[in-house]
């Protein structure tokens, strides 16, 4: 099995775990989810936000009480990066 598993040392313990065998991705410390459809994720992690690519991406299970989140798909990128993302006014309306 082939798996990837980085801590992030922030103000709060965060640790992001991709198992490339399942397709599965287990991220702990988000803070909000942004957006999410069948080719890209985004969330937040606190100061930090997370931009998921790929392909058949579904939000598995998100627990904001606990700041948890699964997510299943085919993965093509991930990034990491300084910054919260906000949704557009424009994206939200026609979404």
């Amino acid at each position: 099995m082939s798996q990837i598993t980085t801590n992030v040392t922030t103000k709060s313990p965060k640790t992001i775990n991709i198992d490339f065998d399942n397709n599965i991705i287990i991220i702990n410390g988000i803070t909000n989810m942004v957006e999410s459809d069948e080719k890209q994720i985004i969330a937040n992690m606190g100061d930090r936000s997370i931009i998921i690519t790929g392909t058949r991406m579904q939000v598995v299970s998100l627990d904001t009480t606990h700041n948890n989140c699964t997510i299943s798909g085919c993965l093509y990128t991930f990034k990491y990066i300084k910054g919260t993302k906000k949704q557009s006014v424009i994206k939200k309306l026609f979404k």
